[in-house]
């Protein structure tokens, strides 16, 4: 009997820790610039252009050829058990600037992750992917948007999409191994809201994993009462045809980006109402942390997590107690992203024990 291909046999490998050195260049693929993934879903698309001669006269009542004329590519990677890895490569694919420090002499990192400032191009990668014994490399693959979302008792959820030049060729390139990471869970996850002038964001070198880095008096401690999170940051991707692409985009460009946050807590008092009605400036944190990373050197300061720092925001919708007679009340911070002249509008500060990332 003829085999039939199984969903579960593929493979995926990105070019998270290399850069393109130019848009469209690819990758020379190696486990020092690439790594496989694994706990995914991704289901790249083929967005191509196609042009027939229907409206055209013929003199056949249903036309008599067509051509492809703009390649394209796009897909949704999609984590739902999250790890550092994938996220902290995808994060700086997606935002465009990363600034890594080594936990002293031990296996352990600190990324800074933070959007490029407008102007600055964003770095682009390659993909490689093996579906249904078809394996295809892309090149020129941007970063769209960046999703984190989660529910109390969960695990943080992870989806980046991605667009491309639409440049795909078939391939026999092996597989960079896979990076090997506990997930990402809300349990051991932190989060802070402060308000009004004590809002103060600690210097990067001076931040704590599991301590709060937005307040110079005492924040509001809102991790027993969390019951969801969700934050996307969107670059706004547009393609550039041009001429002589040779069916490709000559290039993706970011508009506006646009950043968002939704928090869910139990309700417990009238301070978030407050917060919107006087239209109170807020910092949010949420602080994760894991497990030691380098656990064959004891010592270490540093432990596999995230810190995800909104240092400017305001609620831009009234958090009302929601619920019926035999429910736990709960309310929604649905809040406005701004800059405050100082810090970056967003900042997502992943740890872990790969030492660079888009480099």
């Amino acid at each position: 009997m003829t085999h039939v291909n199984k969903g579960w046999e593929q493979s995926l490998m990105m070019s998270l820790f290399g850069a393109e050195a130019s848009f469209d260049a690819g990758v020379v693929i190696g486990a020092d610039k690439a790594c496989s993934l694994v706990g995914y879903e991704f289901e790249p698309g083929w967005p191509d252009v196609i042009t027939n001669d229907k409206g055209e006269v013929t003199g056949k009542e249903h036309g008599y050829t067509q051509e492809i004329t703009q390649y394209g590519f796009e897909a949704t990677y999609k984590e739902t058990h999250a790890k550092p890895n994938s996220l902290a490569g995808l994060a700086a694919l997606i935002l465009g600037a990363i600034s890594s420090t080594q936990d002293g002499a031990f296996t352990a990192y600190k990324h800074l992750i933070t959007p490029v400032p407008i102007g600055t191009a964003l770095p682009s990668m390659h993909v490689e992917h093996l579906k249904g014994g078809l394996q295809y490399k892309y090149t020129g693959v941007m970063g769209q948007s960046l999703k984190l979302l989660g529910e109390a008792g969960g695990y943080v959820n992870m989806e980046a999409a991605l667009l491309g030049s639409g440049t795909r060729a078939v391939s026999a390139t092996a597989f960079a191994a896979a990076i090997t990471e506990s997930w990402l869970k809300l349990s051991s996850m932190k989060i802070w809201v402060e308000s009004g002038a004590e809002i103060d964001i600690t210097a990067m070198a001076s931040r704590v994993q599991g301590a709060e880095n937005i307040s110079s008096g005492t924040p509001d401690d809102m991790g027993t009462v969390l019951k969801n999170f969700d934050f996307t940051w969107n670059n706004n991707l547009t393609g550039q045809p041009g001429a002589g692409g040779d069916g490709v985009l000559q290039g993706i460009d970011y508009g506006r980006r646009a950043a968002e946050m939704k928090l869910g807590f139990l309700q417990t008092s009238g301070d978030e109402l407050a917060y919107y009605t006087g239209q109170e400036v807020v910092a949010i944190e949420l602080n994760l942390k894991g497990a030691q990373i380098d656990t064959a050197s004891p010592g270490g300061e540093m432990y596999y997590g995230l810190d995800l720092i909104i240092p400017r925001c305001k609620i831009k919708a009234a958090p009302l107690p929601q619920g019926g007679v035999d429910d736990d009340l709960t309310q929604e911070y649905d809040v406005e992203i701004f800059d405050d002249g100082t810090n970056s509008p967003v900042e997502i500060i992943v740890y872990n024990a790969q030492a660079a990332y888009m480099s």
